[in-house]
């Protein structure tokens, strides 16, 4: 069934069921003046929820989490029919992860965004003290494959720190982000505190235009740089990271059995489509052909259906054009010398998604499509390197992004190749590098786009700072650093500089004062 269209798209958008077309729920279009208004409402609610305590507003968010948790079922169903995610993956790949940042970031809000005393070493009569203040406004972007975990982690901390968020999501993921704040503003969060803007590049562009005093950003390197200008002319503080070919680099001496299954999670969950999914697998030449035939085995076992209907291990690519790309670069790559070794069994093939065959590329040449650009889809490429060294050139060829996957038996190994790696998070045995970014902090690791999201710090991001002093002592009326100055006092200073910070010797520096 082909996806209906909307009966006025100007006004209307109508969010189908990934795999059948059935409609799910028609939204309104917001516009640039909509975004706008978004903007004031999230601003007004701001201002008394900046004048909470801070242990208030982090048991606002810890019953929001809650809540999330008690519909975890609904959000689930909402993941599968909009999004083609598996049920598992639904729960513990986006519903999980954002109510676990939720509840530890609340947990050490309050030390967290305590004022810091300060006292000044070159002016010790002054004390003071640097105060973590809100931004106001937040607007925030996420992209189609990123439906729930990451952005609402970013929420979390934005409305930790006092401040309101404006969400422009994605349009293909934007009936999972009005389901999860339709149950935080049903918990008690203030109205036009946490609200979702359905609407296309203008509308995203106005909440910049009209008063967004911070933004966060998670997408595409093009998009990403599109803010950031946008950002950068409106004078915005803003931070961005975004995906790229992420790699998997399975040593000589890698676990066999634990890599092929990691390669074939990584690979496709959610039919290749997260932002942290293995893009590709850079394998030691010794490694690749039991490692080939293992994970071509697990391949083929794969089925693909419809999640909420099907027992099946992953549904459709969301894009309707994905499939027909992914033909192109198959066959470019075969064209160019790679072997076809594995493709799953497809038990669907209607409705608006773009169905594909989990598929495995061998022996793939670097400068392939399928070995540098991001498929989003499920198709494996294997690169074999020659040696550790010649793994890493392949890694860092520029085409990657913030995560890379390091598989090998020796823990040194593993360091030493994450010590040459580009990438900002590098897990070792291990997959999905956006589930544990709550713990650590992650950048974007690309030219035209900057800042760190997450870790220990992530509610400091979402402030100003703010740096408080006063005198520590009574002061007289006539500071000795201010005008009107004279030979005397240049001569005094002189001597004070020389004497504390020049190079020579204590004696030295005392025999300057006479």
């Amino acid at each position: 069934m082909e996806p209906i269209a909307p009966a006025d798209p100007r006004t209307e958008i109508v969010v189908p069921d990934a795999c059948t077309g059935e409609t799910l729920a028609v939204l309104e279009r917001v516009d640039a003046g909509g975004a706008a208004e978004h903007v004031r409402a999230a601003a007004e609610a701001q201002r008394a929820w900046a004048a909470e305590p801070v242990a208030a507003r982090a048991a606002m968010v810890r019953r929001v989490t809650e809540a999330l948790v008690a519909e975890a079922a609904s959000l689930a169903m909402t993941l599968q029919r909009a999004q083609g995610l598996c049920r598992f993956d639904a729960i513990v790949r986006e519903v999980l992860p954002c109510v676990d940042a939720g509840q530890w970031y609340a947990e050490r809000a309050e030390e967290t965004l305590a004022d810091d005393e300060v006292s000044p070493h070159l002016r010790p009569h002054r004390s003071g003290a640097v105060a973590y203040r809100p931004h106001g406004v937040v607007a925030l972007f996420s992209p189609w494959n990123a439906a729930l975990a990451e952005p609402l982690t970013i929420a979390f901390e934005a409305l930790l720190a006092g401040n309101a968020v404006v969400w422009k999501p994605s349009l293909r993921a934007v009936l999972p982000a009005v389901r999860a704040v339709e149950i935080a503003l049903r918990e008690g969060l203030p109205s036009g505190l946490l609200s979702v803007v359905a609407g296309d590049r203008e509308a995203a562009d106005a909440l910049i235009d009209t008063g967004a005093r911070f933004a966060a950003f998670v997408g595409s390197r093009n998009a990403a740089r599109r803010v950031a200008m946008r950002c950068a002319r409106e004078g915005v503080p803003h931070v961005t990271t975004v995906a790229g070919k992420t790699t998997l680099l399975a040593c000589a001496d890698a676990d066999l059995e634990r890599v092929a299954r990691a390669i074939v999670a990584g690979r496709f969950v959610h039919a290749g489509q997260r932002r942290d999914a293995v893009e590709r697998v850079v394998a030691h030449a010794a490694l690749v052909p039991s490692l080939v035939a293992r994970v071509s085995e697990l391949v083929a076992s794969l089925r693909v259906g419809d999640p909420a209907r099907e027992a099946v291990d992953l549904g459709p690519c969301l894009h309707p054009s994905r499939a027909a790309m992914l033909r192109v670069v198959v066959e470019e790559a075969v064209h160019g010398g790679a072997s076809l070794r594995a493709s799953a069994r497809l038990t669907h093939g209607g409705g608006p998604g773009s169905w594909f065959a989990p598929t495995l590329l061998a022996d793939v040449a670097p400068h392939a499509r399928a070995a540098r650009e991001a498929l989003h889809g499920p198709v494996l490429p294997v690169l074999t390197a020659a040696s550790h060294a010649d793994a890493l050139a392949l890694a860092n060829d520029g085409a990657g992004g913030p995560f890379a996957y390091v598989f090998t038996e020796s823990r040194e190994r593993a360091a030493a190749l994450a010590a040459g790696l580009d990438a900002s998070v590098v897990l070792h045995d291990d997959v999905f590098a956006a589930e544990s970014a709550v713990d650590a902090p992650a950048d974007a690791t690309t030219p035209g786009c900057g800042g760190a999201l997450h870790g220990p710090d992530g509610l400091l991001r979402m402030c100003r700072v703010q740096h408080r002093s006063g005198p520590a002592m009574a002061m007289p009326a006539r500071d000795p650093g201010w005008p009107p100055y004279g030979p005397l006092r240049d001569g005094a200073a002189m001597r004070g500089l020389r004497t504390v910070f020049g190079r020579n010797a204590l004696a030295g520096r005392l025999g300057d004062l006479f």
